[in-house]
């Protein structure tokens, strides 16, 4: 019997020492997943407030443009008019309207367009997957956490221009630029 038992000691230290390494493994192993998740969502983030920085430059460029152009148009109307004794007559250039927009796409199937910038707001439409609409030119200061499934991103509200002719307010997260489609979201 002492036998046995001498011949048992070994096993369970081993046992033992096994165990605690295969613990101590795992939790080396997922530690870093979660600092992983915290880096891509931190880099997500920074990369949409960027497209929302330089899509406000943009547009102050675009206005400044158009003031422009309609000082040149105004003091070019104020050359081509008709004076008395003049034997040529200047026509007056046609307008010439160029409508510039910014073009999202839904990253969501099923993305809700609503009244107002939040979840209270009534339903607009209902919108599939990579639909096109426009930038209306307004978002919310604040970034909101909804959760969508499996991720719960912070975005803004913006305001959009569809394709019908509606109005309303999308969640920042369910729009980008490119077409893709938002991973994690659960319908």
């Amino acid at each position: 019997m002492a036998k046995a038992n001498t011949k048992l000691i070994p096993f369970v230290v081993m046992s033992l020492v096994t165990l605690v390494f295969l613990f101590w493994a795992m939790q080396q192993c997922s530690g870093g997943d979660d600092e992983f998740a915290m880096r891509a969502e931190e880099e997500t983030r920074r990369s949409y407030l960027d497209s929302l920085a330089r899509l406000d430059q943009e547009q102050i460029l675009q206005r400044r443009l158009d003031s422009i152009e309609q000082a040149a148009r105004a003091a070019a109307a104020q050359r081509t008019y008709v004076a008395p004794g003049d034997s040529l007559a200047y026509q007056r250039p046609e307008r010439v309207v160029t409508e510039r927009v910014t073009v999202l796409y839904s990253t969501i199937d099923g993305l809700n367009v609503r009244k107002g910038p939040g979840l209270n707001y009534g339903k607009v439409a209902r919108l599939p997957l990579y639909e096109e609409m426009t930038f209306a030119g307004e978002r919310t200061d604040s970034f909101y956490q909804i959760s969508l499934g499996t991720v719960t991103p912070s975005a803004p509200w913006v305001k959009v221009n569809l394709q019908d002719g509606k109005e309303g307010w999308v969640y920042g997260a369910g729009v980008s630029y490119y077409k893709y489609r938002l991973p994690g979201v659960v319908n």
